[in-house]
């Protein structure tokens, strides 16, 4: 008998087709359960190895042992003229065929149920028969320092923290976000001012003086529109009565504003505290230290130090979700700048930052008090790997009305693949939460344009920069608004300088000259520029496709691709130019990979349109 007729008699080839089809079904749900819990990428992949090794062990038992009536069997053993092999291949027929019945029914679950709950849903406002509720707005404004002690301000700051978090979780309310709220630190403004400004109906303002291990505390809840004090209060307390003084206070707030706290409330309260001391003077130190590195054309050092105070908050409190993820700007930097060519890191200290972010964010997940905070820091840890299967699934669980939480790389993500418009609705409640913010207005502004709503953001960045005056960011938002707006034409000063402290890494102009289709002018600048300073991978795709130079782009493109956090910046790359696709998927294949496992569309749509770029 030959090799081919003995493996078909002892049902190896039956064996081999069932276990394959149980696998795959095993994997599918198993991917779908993971996924579901937030599990990292190594999970799935430990799985899908140990599936494919136990094929082989399928096929080694069906070559040799043999199901008899009395069992399991070595084949040698069995008499030939009572083998029951004929029965058993059968019986693998028919479990074959039942299991291919469910894999039909998976693949239709899958394609009517799955991919229609993670397919980006247009977002548009209709008139409701009945309009919700309107909830009741505060402000809690930074508690003033009436002692001078080294850490009594950061004592204080994080005093107010911890009140604003406390309110933060009772969906009664609308809170303003600790930014805009901190804005007005040590600013002696009216409260209507102030209320107007932040657009609350209410403000909670107070002091704190602290004595050693004596603290007293003032609190008073104001209502703006005629000042009248609904609620005020002095404590004088021990530090480590300090805790349920702040529950105090923020039930006493909420109290005043007709909110009913039960024991789910209360607790849910609590949870949102770090409950030590030192704890969260060393949070609102790295916070300070976070805060200014963002104000300085190279946060590395400054982050570096919040960094330091972040984890010295982590080794009291381990699960402070917000030092967890703020910590990771730090190695963001790191790899976003050596995938650009911004700047040049060794290889561990590269290896070393992305161990860094990928623990961080993972324990972040752990902390996180909420589902979409915890489907956005999902997505987020995806991202920073090489498997980002489910990532669509994650982003449907990230936008939840109403949530305050800031999107970071989620932006890049969402807004170029068909989610700008719940992006969009996001951002907007964002800058509704904390409105003196720059970074929700700046992604709010990007996600409107996506989602072909480019006049509507002119109009709010204008707007802040009326309100607020000059901020560079603002400005350099408003410059490619105007390009995608088509006013640009009406702009007196569009083809004039780059303003020195401009956020754009080239002059900005040459994208200026690009959308006039005057090319000359635009590669003039560019050789004129990149003869004199670096010019990053980044921008020279973004060049690249503003003035048609398809050959630029793509070497560009290849080169962001090849080095370690190269897909992630790609994304950016693709968010930033507005323009479809920057670049070829051919001239990048590990982002190509990435794109085709999330199952996201390419090219992504134009809202941008240069003339010289012709694919």
């Amino acid at each position: 008998m030959s090799l081919f007729d003995e493996l078909r008699r002892r049902n190896v080839f039956r064996v081999a087709i069932a276990y394959v089809v149980v696998a795959w079904l095993v994997a599918q749900v198993l991917e779908l359960i993971l996924d579901s819990f937030g599990s990292p990428p190594w999970v799935m992949k430990t799985v899908l190895v140990l599936l494919a090794a136990g094929l082989v062990f399928a096929v080694f038992f069906s070559w040799a042992f043999e199901m008899t009536p009395e069992g399991l069997r070595r084949e040698h053993e069995v008499d030939r003229s009572r083998s029951i092999t004929g029965q058993t291949g059968r019986k693998l027929d028919r479990m074959i065929l039942a299991v291919l019945g469910l894999v039909v029914a998976w693949l239709a679950f899958d394609e009517l149920y799955l991919d229609r709950r993670a397919a980006p849903v247009p977002v548009a406002v209709e008139a409701s028969p009945e309009a919700p509720p309107q909830r009741q707005s505060v402000a809690v404004l930074p508690f003033r320092t009436m002692s001078s002690g080294e850490n009594d301000a950061y004592f204080a700051d994080g005093l107010t923290e911890e009140i604003l978090n406390y309110l933060t979780g009772l969906p009664e309310l609308l809170v303003t976000a600790r930014t805009s709220a901190f804005f007005f630190k040590d600013q002696d403004l009216p409260i209507p001012e102030i209320a107007a400004r932040l657009g609350v109906d209410h403000v909670v303002e107070g002091s704190v003086r602290r004595s050693g291990d004596q603290v007293r505390v003032t609190a008073q809840l104001v209502r703006a529109s005629d000042g009248f004090h609904l609620w005020s209060q002095t404590y004088d307390r021990t530090l480590q009565d300090v805790f349920a003084l702040q529950e105090d206070i923020a039930a006493n707030i909420a109290s005043k504003l007709d909110v009913v706290l039960d024991e789910h409330k209360l607790a849910s309260m609590r949870r949102a505290g770090i409950g030590d001391v030192d704890a969260f003077i060393a949070y609102q130190r790295g916070m300070d230290l976070f805060s200014q590195a963002h104000q300085t054309a190279n946060p590395m050092p400054l982050l570096d130090e919040a960094n330091r105070w972040f984890d010295r908050a982590l080794e009291r409190v381990p699960d402070i979700g917000n030092a967890l993820y703020l910590r990771t700007d730090l190695y963001g930097h790191k790899l976003f700048d050596h995938a650009g060519n911004f700047a040049a890191f060794p290889q561990a200290e590269l290896d070393d930052a992305l161990a860094e972010i990928r623990s961080s964010l993972a324990r972040a997940i752990r902390a996180a008090n909420n589902e979409p905070l915890r489907a956005a820091l999902q997505t987020e840890l995806a991202l920073f790997s090489d498997d980002w299967r489910g990532l669509t699934r994650r982003l449907e669980k990230a936008f939840e009305p109403g949530d305050c939480n800031w999107l970071n790389w989620m932006s890049a993500l969402g807004a170029p693949y068909g989610w700008a418009g719940a992006l969009a609705t996001h951002q907007l409640a964002v800058v509704q939460c904390d409105p003196l913010a720059g970074t929700p207005v700046q992604q709010a502004a990007q996600a409107l344009t996506w989602d072909g709503r480019a006049e509507e953001a002119l109009v709010m960045v204008e707007r802040w920069l009326e309100q607020q005056g000059y901020e560079a960011w603002a400005d350099d938002s408003r410059y490619f608004l105007l390009q995608a707006t088509g006013r640009w034409v009406d702009e007196p000063g569009f083809f004039g300088p780059t303003p020195a402290d401009s956020t754009y890494q080239v002059p900005r102009t040459i994208f200026g000259h690009a959308i006039a289709n005057q090319i000359a002018a635009a590669r003039a600048l560019f050789d004129d520029f990149s003869a004199r300073e670096h010019v990053d991978d980044m921008n020279r795709v973004l060049v690249g496709a503003a003035l048609g130079d398809r050959q630029l782009a793509n070497e560009a493109a290849a080169a962001i691709d090849a080095r370690l956090g190269g897909p992630l910046l790609l994304i950016s790359t693709v968010e930033n130019c507005f323009c479809g696709a920057p670049f070829d998927l051919e001239a990048t294949p590990r982002f190509r990979a990435r794109i085709e496992e999330a199952g996201l569309a390419w090219p992504p749509p134009t809202p941008i349109r240069f003339p010289a770029k012709h694919w």
